[in-house]
């Protein structure tokens, strides 16, 4: 046995974060970077073992070492994801870098919806793709190919995984390791569509990242003007006025200062504005916010909590979803506590008490930068899974691929009567 070691996974970028590789790494140099990794994890993670026992962590630990002469970089980078998603914390994740730049991907974004898994990207030359739902890969049920992929990444409730998994489901390495495909390096792979009840089964090129072209999001085809929320994405955080139902929207899309608005003017001018206007309900979106400073947003809270014009239930809402993570998650709980706020949308994408605060290593020979928690945040009674919404607004596929955004519909229409 050469090392006792634990907890680490996988994000939805993993493909594009800064690391960097050598030519080549043999066996010998991934058995250094595996002892580094258990090392400097045990020494630096708060608690490893909530998962599974030592004597698990170990007994995939060796199995992984044994098989190192088997395996190149893009399947040793996999299974080091399937060794370390065994700890649960989706906060603790590897780089793949410029591995994952080197991983053959289909040419699709997937998104499990209410009523399927569907298309909702492509590069410029199958954008006709988008809006079609997945039925197959590789004659493999796409519910099943979610399942299995599950195992290469840690999540921490049903949210998490059915956003990560959808990212994974495209790259042949993963789809490889966990028994979907044989080759990992297949020019094509056979997928199964269906659009306006036709079904069809198309071979689908795989190609590096790099020589897939320009990508085309579901929301550049949607007419103009596009909905609210994907308007508003730019930037830390924007607002509007919805003059129709008195309501007065913030995307909070990330938990960051903004360089040239300062969290404490806008707040100064989302009051200021709600007392012109005459603002009847104040709409908060954190559906497309993965986190960072849970401070940052909290001088909105302190004026929302002495404000006189949102008294009411249903004054204050807040839109959640899958997106919704770490401290953006945190932000909901305390919207709804402090503020007494309705929550719409989705379950969040992680646990209320969780692992946060993050640092980073770097292993020697492969390269694969390591971020990790430092800390355990225990931010509510019990152990709930996710901030789960008080009004249930699942995603789905007419709508989205509509222009409706059910969410905000919802939030405008939301009476403390219903």
């Amino acid at each position: 046995m050469r090392h006792t070691w634990g907890r680490f996974s996988a994000l939805l970028l993993l493909g594009v974060a800064a690391c960097f590789t050598r030519a080549q790494v043999d066996a010998n140099q991934w058995g250094e970077d595996l002892d580094t990794l258990a090392e400097q994890l045990l020494t630096r993670h708060p608690n490893f073992y909530t998962k599974h026992t030592v004597d698990e962590f170990e007994d995939a630990f060796e199995s992984l070492y044994a098989r190192l002469d088997q395996l190149d970089d893009q399947q040793t980078v996999i299974e080091i994801s399937r060794l370390v998603a065994m700890g649960g914390d989706a906060h603790t994740t590897v780089s793949f870098g410029t591995y994952g730049d080197a991983m053959r991907r289909l040419p699709m974004q997937l998104m499990l919806l209410e009523d399927g898994v569907f298309v909702t990207g492509a590069p410029e030359s199958y954008k006709e793709l988008i809006g079609h739902r997945v039925v197959s890969i590789n004659a493999v049920p796409i519910d099943e190919v979610l399942d299995l992929v599950s195992v290469l990444f840690a999540y921490e409730n049903e949210s998490k995984r059915i956003g990560t998994s959808a990212w994974y489901a495209t790259m042949l390495p993963a789809l490889q390791g966990v028994g979907v495909i044989r080759d990992h390096h297949a020019e094509t792979l056979t997928v199964t569509l269906e659009h306006d009840g036709e079904r069809e089964s198309r071979e689908l090129p795989c190609e590096l990242p790099g020589k897939l072209g320009k990508w085309t999001s579901f929301v550049q085809q949607l007419p103009q003007p596009w909905p609210l929320a994907y308007r508003k994405q730019g930037g830390s955080y924007q607002s509007d006025f919805i003059a129709d139902h008195r309501a007065f929207y913030v995307a909070y899309n990330r938990c960051r200062e903004a360089e040239d608005l300062p969290m404490k003017d806008f707040v100064e001018f989302v009051m200021r504005k709600c007392d012109e206007l005459d603002a009847q309900r104040i709409i908060i979106d954190l559906r497309f916010n993965g986190g960072g400073d849970e401070t940052v947003i909290w001088p909105l809270w302190q004026a929302l909590q002495k404000s006189e014009r949102f008294r009411d239930q249903g004054d204050i809402i807040g839109l959640i979803s899958r997106q919704t993570f770490s401290s953006a998650m945190s932000n909901a709980q305390q919207l709804r506590d402090g503020c007494k706020a309705i929550l719409i949308g989705e379950p969040t994408g992680g646990k209320p008490n969780h692992f946060g605060q993050l640092g980073s290593f770097t292993l020697p020979n492969s390269g694969l930068r390591i971020s990790h928690s430092t800390r355990w945040f225990q931010k509510v009674e019990g152990d709930p899974d996710s901030v789960h919404p008080d009004v249930l607004t699942p995603w789905r596929s007419e709508a989205l691929f509509g222009g409706r955004d059910e969410v905000l519909e919802a939030a405008l229409a939301y009476s403390p009567e219903d």
